[in-house]
């Protein structure tokens, strides 16, 4: 029989222009617990006129703090997604325009708390910016909605084709952190650069808050990501929906969250914990960054919130009799390089009065007794955006039978996700229905990713029966980025690794990875996850290198970069698989790939010309014949992971690898195996 009943179908934007625009890990963050705040609004919206969310089924912890409900631990990631389907056959009467006009009302209630806190600041005499504030409030978000006879899932995506919402008219000089919105002091004449530089540094001042740099220019919607968790808790709105009142809330939420250093720094950060043989080592850095604090204006060390760091590290924190309460979330301070440039701490270069300049160099110092101490390790200068997301689940949604069925996986997923991410020592950005976004260290992105993975197939096949079986994949996209990188260049990227590469490059059910340096694009490496993680092809390392630690579930390229780092030749300072060896073979493959193109050459052949390149390297005719033996299967490995395997995705939501793909080579694969290896700290790397 078919479902002719009324379905209300809602979807909340601009999702990449608002979460993706960000220029510190807060504001990234914040516009992804923002959406879900306001998607949520949304649907309490519907249910407040009778409507049951059919897909996906939404957060309950998430609705319940909405509504004011929640006396235990409230959310503090987005969890809600943007687009939802409700069944609204039971409603006496409906409207869809109450939905958005609830959003809209929320949305106010949360930019009218933040100019009421910061209206000393904002409202100087002279500026326009009440005039912007409220033009880009009131313009700002972009809704479609569409009422179907039946579960026409692609309803919405045929509304959102006509579109209706306008955008503000903006003019003047634009916000640094959203693109095409007038940033606040409005001033914009010929000469008006001194009048916004005054504007900024007054309001900062104001303010009494460094929430926003005395450089930073910002519009209405980035100034409120910035500074909304300072009133979120004092939200309460009664909005009328429909004849009825829906009293919404906000909660208290971290007023600070770990940067892209601090994630970066996170496995350097464990190892400095764990040991207490470091502590008197690191206590010198910190007490001349407080001589520094001192004898300065300088404040550069903003104490963390112990609950905000990653697990491991908060556990340390927790259980340790050693006071390290003044670790910080702001991880640039464990790097030599954040020293150097003056920049950092002081807004007026011209004006500057050379008090530091002492201290400094005794930072710099102690920092790198502390590496050597450690054997000389020091943190990496990379960490990892993680973004991940369901394969063809708009084809799988189109049988009727198999929506129940896959709101109850992505439901459980949803939750076991967040597990996954902080186990990992993860800071989580988002993680409803089939999305997940996350930071990580270089060391825990890919093990993250297969994890999520697995469980992202073991929730469909629990939510399966006799009767009906769904199956679904999950994709990845792993960026690591350099510190230095614009946060916002990185997180725009990550969804175009995710949907041209992982997805329409590889033919799903994969794994894209891009290393960016701060000159650019390092390496692009992409594989179906079949080959990602071959138990075989880690065996194989470990039994022919003896590896300990390393878990047979692990990636190749992980187990890879492992047993390369470990090998070294004669001379113990010079591995034999060395940059200019991976640089010069990835040459060699591009060249053997035209051959093979033109079928000049096959696959077999190639192979052999590249083992045999690899047979003349210096080092290894100095090395024995059982490692040599040994070494031979690692290439070979390597040469595997160099092929151009594609994914085949069957109706059913089935993967597999398809046999006619693997017969192109690419060099990346080893380009990545020896910057994994070497933590981004090898010589070319940290430029």
């Amino acid at each position: 029989m078919s479902d002719n009943k009324p379905y209300f179908h809602f979807t909340l934007g601009p999702v990449q222009g608002f979460v993706a625009q960000a220029r510190r890990t807060r504001d990234f963050w914040a516009g992804s617990f923002l959406l879900s705040w306001l998607a949520g609004v949304a649907i309490c919206a519907v249910e407040k006129q009778g409507g049951e969310i059919i897909f996906p089924i939404p957060n309950q912890n998430f609705l319940d703090a909405i509504l004011g409900k929640n006396k235990e631990a409230k959310p503090q990631q987005g969890g809600i997604p943007n687009r939802f389907m409700a069944d609204i056959s039971n409603c006496q009467k409906f409207d869809g325009n109450a939905v958005t006009n609830a959003v809209k009302q929320a949305w106010l209630a949360i930019a009218d708390k933040v100019w009421e806190k910061d209206r000393q600041g904002l409202e100087q005499q002279g500026y326009p910016t009440k005039e912007i504030w409220e033009r880009q409030n009131n313009n700002f978000w972009d809704m479609s909605w569409v009422i179907t006879e039946g579960r026409d899932t692609s309803a919405l995506d045929k509304r959102k084709n006509f579109r209706t919402h306008t955008t503000s008219v903006e003019g003047g000089y634009k916000c640094m952190m959203m693109e095409g919105y007038q940033e606040l002091s409005g001033a914009s004449d010929k000469n008006s650069g001194k009048k916004r530089r005054n504007y900024w540094v007054n309001l900062v001042q104001l303010i009494h808050s460094k929430d926003i740099g005395e450089t930073e220019e910002l519009c209405a919607i980035a100034y409120i990501k910035r500074r909304f968790v300072h009133t979120f808790k004092d939200v309460k709105k009664p909005i009328e929906v429909n004849g009825n009142t829906l009293m919404i809330h906000g909660w208290q939420l971290p007023h600070n969250v770990p940067s892209v250093a601090y994630m970066a720094s996170v496995p350097w950060l464990k190892n400095l914990l764990e040991n207490q043989n470091y502590m008197d080592d690191f206590k010198q850095v910190l007490n001349h960054i407080d001589e520094m604090k001192y004898f300065s204006d300088v404040d550069i060390n903003e104490r963390a919130e112990s609950k905000n760091h990653v697990k491991t590290i908060q556990q340390i924190i927790n259980d340790t009799k050693i006071d390290l309460k003044e670790i910080s979330l702001d991880g640039n301070i464990y790097y030599q390089t954040f020293w150097d440039n003056i920049g950092n701490f002081v807004a007026d270069k011209q004006n500057y009065d050379g008090k530091i300049d002492d201290y400094r160099p005794k930072i710099k110092s102690a920092l790198s007794k502390l590496y050597e101490k450690m054997d000389d390790f020091e943190p990496s200068p990379y960490y990892a955006i993680l973004l991940m997301d369901g394969d063809s689940l708009g084809k799988q949604m189109s049988h009727e039978a198999r929506q129940p069925i896959i709101s109850k996986a992505l439901d459980n997923f949803t939750q076991q996700a967040q597990e996954i991410v902080r186990n990992n020592d993860g800071f989580l950005i988002y993680a409803g229905g089939d999305d997940v976004l996350a930071l990580l260290s270089l060391d825990d992105a890919i093990k993250t990713a297969n994890q999520l993975r697995i469980a992202y197939a073991d929730c469909f096949a629990q939510a399966s029966n006799n009767e009906t079986k769904v199956h679904s994949t999950l994709s990845g996209a792993i960026n690591y980025c350099h510190i230095g990188m614009p946060l916002t260049q990185v997180l725009m990227d990550s969804h175009d690794l995710l949907d041209n590469i992982a997805k329409d490059g590889v033919g799903r059910n994969a794994l894209a990875v891009r290393v960016w340096k701060p000159s650019g694009q390092a390496v692009q490496w992409a594989m179906p996850w079949e080959k990602v993680v071959d138990n075989q092809a880690v065996e194989k390392i470990v039994q022919n290198l003896n590896l300990d630690g390393i878990d047979k579930n692990s990636s190749v390229i992980e187990a890879l970069s492992l047993a390369i780092s470990k090998q070294k030749g004669v001379d113990k300072n010079l591995s034999i698989f060395s940059t200019g060896f991976f640089y010069k073979t990835r040459e060699l493959m591009k060249m053997l790939d035209e051959m093979m193109q033109r079928n000049e050459l096959s696959e077999k052949q190639a192979s052999k010309l590249l083992l045999a390149e690899y047979l003349q390297s210096g080092n290894f005719r100095k090395i024995d014949e059982e490692k040599q033996k040994q070494l031979i299967t690692i290439f070979e490995i390597l040469i595997e992971q160099s092929k151009n395997y594609q994914s085949e995705i069957d109706d059913n939501g089935k993967a597999s690898i398809d046999e006619k793909s693997g017969k192109q080579l690419t060099g990346d694969a080893g380009i990545l195996v020896r910057i994994l290896g070497q933590k981004g700290l090898g010589k070319g790397d940290k430029a």
